[in-house]
């Protein structure tokens, strides 16, 4: 959970908390001096990790939402760990920005973006796709990326979406993700209006809607933008509106979605967003992609979410937290108990 620069690439970890304006002082991502010291933030806590701030557990109970206004959805119940920095023989602690794809073995395959490793994936030991060993190759020849998404294209193929040089970038791969062929920038920039971060993809109609947040940076206390984009192929993009803030129906910001559609063609936007007491995964739908309410929360202290269905309305949803001293920041594990597309 943090942002790290490498060559003056922000990569960062979807796990950053930016709360809103309303609160003071001490921030995820802000240095810190006294290692181990944990001080209240909202309905939570911060703890002194490694010389910066970053969320902690050590007040409230994984998947409480505390005492929110916000409605709980009720929809997913962490099973637990799917992956730690100890997956990939990583000292750092941090292990954020999921993405999952099923594969046609039936086994699932995780992308991450791994603290000095950049992008790196696992494979799952099993179908239940719980349990995970980690690939034995670079993803994208070790490039300074981070927030990766992936989109399947059926069968071995599929498409990387990720973040490096301030844009989105594509990648393809036809052998099941081992390796990737770059196709360069979708949405810079300059197109958004701001440092975008991962990008979300789903089909509608004829073509494809994705959606994507300004890039979390530590101790920033930006807004959180969230906005819309069409497709017809996936690497040209027109974009839309923001659906976030004064001109959105998302009014108190959000950062790193992920978009679900069911077959009547309502969607579901999984986001990370503060909201009081609460801050966590949080969930709105639309019927038409622009116009989102029923907000509700998912996950406490959650963030980078990412949904694997396995059924008509049902599936896994991993997603990054704190998994102790330890282990540092990792990827748990939901499975759904209710619709994911609520």
């Amino acid at each position: 959970m943090g942002l790290r620069s490498f060559a003056g690439l922000a990569v960062a970890s979807a796990l950053i908390f930016v709360p809103n304006m309303a609160y003071a002082g001490e921030f995820p991502g802000d240095p810190c001096a006294t290692e181990g010291q944990v001080v209240a933030l909202g309905g939570g806590a911060i703890k002194c990790t490694g010389g910066t701030w970053q969320p902690s557990l050590e007040t409230l109970d994984s998947g409480s939402t505390g005492a929110s206004t916000v409605k709980q959805a009720k929809n997913f119940k962490s099973v637990g760990t799917a992956l730690s920095a100890a997956t990939f023989n990583s000292p750092d602690k941090q292990v954020a920005d999921v993405t999952a794809i099923r594969l046609p073995n039936g086994k699932v395959k995780i992308f991450v973006y791994v603290a000095n490793q950049f992008v790196r994936s696992a494979t799952s030991t099993n179908k239940k796709g719980t349990s995970f060993v980690a690939d034995p190759t670079s993803i994208l020849s070790g490039a300074v990326a981070g927030q990766p998404r992936v989109v399947s294209l059926g069968g071995d193929s599929m498409r990387l979406f990720y973040i490096e040089g301030g844009n989105i970038n594509a990648a393809i791969s036809n052998d099941g993700g081992v390796t990737f062929t770059k196709e360069g920038p979708v949405i810079t920039t300059a197109q958004a209006g701001f440092e975008p971060g991962g990008l979300t993809v789903i089909k509608q109609g004829a073509g494809y809607r994705g959606y994507f947040s300004n890039l979390e940076k530590p101790g920033e206390r930006a807004f959180r933008v969230m906005r819309t984009a069409t497709s017809k192929d996936m690497l040209n993009w027109s974009l839309g509106p923001e659906i976030t803030g004064a001109s959105g129906t998302i009014k108190d910001g959000g950062s790193h979605p992920f978009a679900v559609i069911d077959k009547k063609g309502k969607i579901a936007l999984y986001y990370a967003g503060d909201r009081g007491s609460f801050y966590g995964i949080l969930v709105s739908t639309s019927k038409n992609g622009v116009t989102f309410s029923k907000e509700k929360s998912v996950m406490t202290r959650g963030g980078d979410p990412d949904i694997l269905p396995t059924g008509k309305n049902s599936g896994l949803m991993y997603y990054g937290d704190d998994l102790g001293a330890e282990l540092g920041f990792g990827i748990k594990v939901a499975k759904s108990t209710g619709k994911i597309v609520p």
